[in-house]
């Protein structure tokens, strides 16, 4: 292998793929990136077994082969390299030469055969999506995070439903932790190339990981294929091994009653409890909501660190109500919502609130209250 390659080309994708191949899995080589030259491009592939990548990229080849080199290395070199044009050869023994004319590096490569297949992807029966959106579903609902050691699939997993209601065809994503869920949905073209309904899990740090691959432009086409989700752009694509399991029913938790609703300004809202959070933490993550005669004060009391109160005049006529809740959760989802107004659907201490912007039905969280 003998090539000439642009480093703007490949330094980005490079710094992307760390995510995959820093992870520890059972094959030490799955911390390399394959390089493949051929006709007149370079292929990398990275992949942690559970989610891989695949992209190609502009090169001019002299000798075509391939090799996996350590992916860290390789694109702390080619960040770092002092030169646009890069020259990558393959040598004796499993080495390659990265160099220009004042500069070598020698690394140590590792077989090839290796390397963990990734699938190839056509793009038939793929469905086309704004990038920018399928960024922000995804954004959504991998921020509800559960810890490490956690095996329920439904947890670690988001489910992805396509939906065909005969005049409207959507894309639904729902990920929760139990303490909270988020819903969001996407409207696709009318053409999209599904019928019915399929629901499958895909692992929520496998979502992550594509998400680094997203531009905030453009579409991209996705899909399932052979117990994978797949996104597929024009010069590269990445596929995630799908979950086996059940999500819980949610549809339930949906359905509101408009008698319970609450609007609040966005930014106010959004500022009040950045306030009332400076006093929280670990031990003492809720601030208490209290609702009486058009007001809503909020109330955080830390032992360690002290007390907060602020007070904002609301239209709120209903029955006195006290409701603790984890401040964060709401910050977290409000901060997603574009409309000016949010409307918080609060019933009593005992059923979760649904969180939705004024407009825009798209997009709900769920949060269930804390234990006063």
């Amino acid at each position: 292998m003998q090539i000439t390659i642009k480093k703007d080309d490949i330094s980005e994708v490079l710094s992307r793929i760390q995510g995959l191949t820093g992870k520890k899995t059972s094959l030490a080589i799955t911390e390399n990136v394959l390089l493949k030259a051929a006709e007149n491009e370079i292929t990398l592939t990275a992949t942690d077994i559970e989610t891989g990548f695949e992209g190609a990229y502009p090169a001019e080849i002299r000798g075509s082969g391939e090799i996996a080199v350590n992916s860290r290395k390789f694109s702390e070199i080619i960040k770092n390299f002092p030169t646009e044009d890069i020259q990558i050869q393959e040598l004796e023994n499993k080495w390659i030469e990265i160099s220009s004319p004042k500069v070598e590096y020698h690394l140590v490569g590792m077989d090839p055969e290796e390397f963990p297949e990734v699938p190839k992807i056509d793009g038939s029966g793929l469905t086309s999506v704004d990038s920018a959106s399928l960024k922000k579903m995804i954004d959504k609902t991998v921020i509800i995070a559960v810890g490490g050691n956690e095996k329920r699939v439904h947890l670690t997993g988001v489910l992805l439903t396509f939906m065909d209601k005969g005049n409207e065809k959507t894309i639904r994503m729902v990920s929760t932790d139990f303490k909270r869920l988020s819903k969001v949905d996407y409207i696709c073209d009318p053409g999209s190339f599904f019928e019915g309904e399929t629901s499958v899990i895909v692992p929520k740090k496998g979502l992550g990981e594509i998400n680094k691959f997203l531009e905030n432009e453009g579409n991209v086409e996705i899909g399932i294929k052979d117990n994978h989700f797949v996104v597929r752009k024009e010069n590269e694509h990445a596929i995630v091994n799908l979950m086996e399991g059940n999500f819980p029913p949610y549809e339930e938790l949906l359905k509101t009653d408009p008698q319970y609703d609450i609007v609040f300004d966005r930014a106010r809202l959004m500022m009040m409890l950045k306030r009332m959070t400076i006093l929280t933490s670990d031990d003492y993550r809720g601030v208490i909501f209290h609702f009486n005669n058009d007001e809503l004060t909020i109330r955080t009391v830390n032992a360690v660190l002290g007390e907060s109160k602020e007070t904002m005049e609301i239209a709120y006529d209903g029955e006195p109500r006290e409701i603790a809740f984890n401040p964060k959760y709401f910050l977290e989802a409000i901060g997603f919502i574009d409309d000016e107004k949010v409307v918080l659907n609060i019933r009593d201490d005992s059923n979760p609130c649904i969180v939705r912007g004024e407009s825009d039905l798209s997009y709900i969280n769920i949060i269930m209250p804390m234990k006063i």
